[in-house]
């Protein structure tokens, strides 16, 4: 469709956690030739992926933004590796009411906002960030999961944003930060390292 864009919505680890995640896809990409996940950055996906108009871009940014201004900082944290059937292996993240209420804000903002389609994932949301998918082949699926789970990202990071990514040539890339409002007062991280 000419003038449409493919975007999605998620949460991105800071950069040092982005790159223990990197080294991660990048292990298993090496060792098993699994290489779709690197297409995309370590994210946990909020909303999932939808077409819009390109030339309403950044009023989108900014309608997602004006709907964040209510929305508190809070701490994601890592709870082992998990998967779906034997094609899709990540890091699980623990289901926080702060997480599970932002996601639900933004299905029912797009939704009855954006006139998107609601997505099965939309609503049966499982937090977790891929590490390995799509050309990831059932015959060797116990061998990278025992890798991942051997070389798991462990902790927890502070959530301040959410981010608009948006598909170019073939890659997903970020096109605008969505910085949560909420208080200047941070809640205490759960796991102290």
């Amino acid at each position: 469709m000419k003038g449409m864009g493919k975007y999605f919505i998620g949460l991105l680890p800071p950069p040092a956690v982005e790159s223990e995640f990197n080294k991660l896809k990048q292990g298993i990409a090496s060792q098993f030739q699994v290489k779709y996940a690197l297409q995309s950055p370590a994210h946990l996906t909020l909303k999932m992926p939808f077409r819009y108009k390109e030339a309403k871009e950044r009023e989108l940014g900014i309608r997602l933004t004006t709907l964040l201004e209510i929305q508190e900082p809070f701490y994601l944290q890592f709870t082992g590796i998990g998967y779906f059937g034997n094609r899709n292996i990540y890091q699980k993240v623990a289901p926080s009411k702060s997480l599970l209420s932002l996601q639900a804000s933004l299905r029912s903002f797009c939704k009855r906002s954006l006139h998107l389609v609601e997505e099965l994932s939309d609503r049966n949301f499982q937090p977790h960030l891929t590490l390995a998918y799509k050309d990831l082949k059932p015959g060797n699926f116990e061998e990278i999961l025992a890798y991942a789970k051997k070389n798991e990202v462990k902790g927890e990071f502070l959530v301040a944003q959410a981010y608009l990514l948006k598909k170019v040539e073939g890659r997903w890339k970020v096109i605008a930060p969505l910085v949560f409002g909420g208080s200047l007062e941070l809640p205490s991280p759960t796991v102290q390292e």
